[in-house]
């Protein structure tokens, strides 16, 4: 089950979390969590890793500030780097263009550098006293 593009991370995983509850044979949470976990795309995975023993409720609140982050431009979006990827391989063949996307794959491979080497630094400042 995706989350659907008119409905926020907590919604979403409400309604996940309520189809869940109707199988046959009940899951203990903290299996659900685990497979919760492990359908997210690559962005929430990465930070909901770290929601791995704890409770619903926090994996929902880490969703949410994740999708806050995103949002706002404080995580890059994977899907957006993609998008962009894909836009290079299709671009004109012209020298401008040539020239344009080697500069927007410059940009992009530092995003990517920077999301890889830095997942949870945020996170962690703002949760310190």
């Amino acid at each position: 089950m995706r989350k659907k593009t008119t409905e926020n991370f907590c919604e979403y995983a409400v309604r996940w979390r309520e189809q869940a509850a109707r199988l046959k044979s009940p899951m203990k949470e903290s299996k659900m969590i685990d497979i919760f976990i492990q359908e997210q795309e690559l962005n929430y995975f990465r930070y909901l890793l770290s929601t791995v023993g704890k409770t619903f409720d926090n994996v929902m609140k880490v969703g949410e500030m994740v999708e806050n982050d995103i949002k706002s431009g404080k995580i890059v979006s994977q899907a957006a780097l993609k998008a962009t990827t894909q836009v290079l391989h299709n671009g004109s063949g012209n020298i401008r263009g040539k020239k344009r996307r080697e500069d927007v794959a410059i940009i992009v491979s530092v995003l990517q550098t920077y999301v890889q080497d830095n997942p949870l630094q945020h996170y962690f400042h703002s949760q310190t006293p």
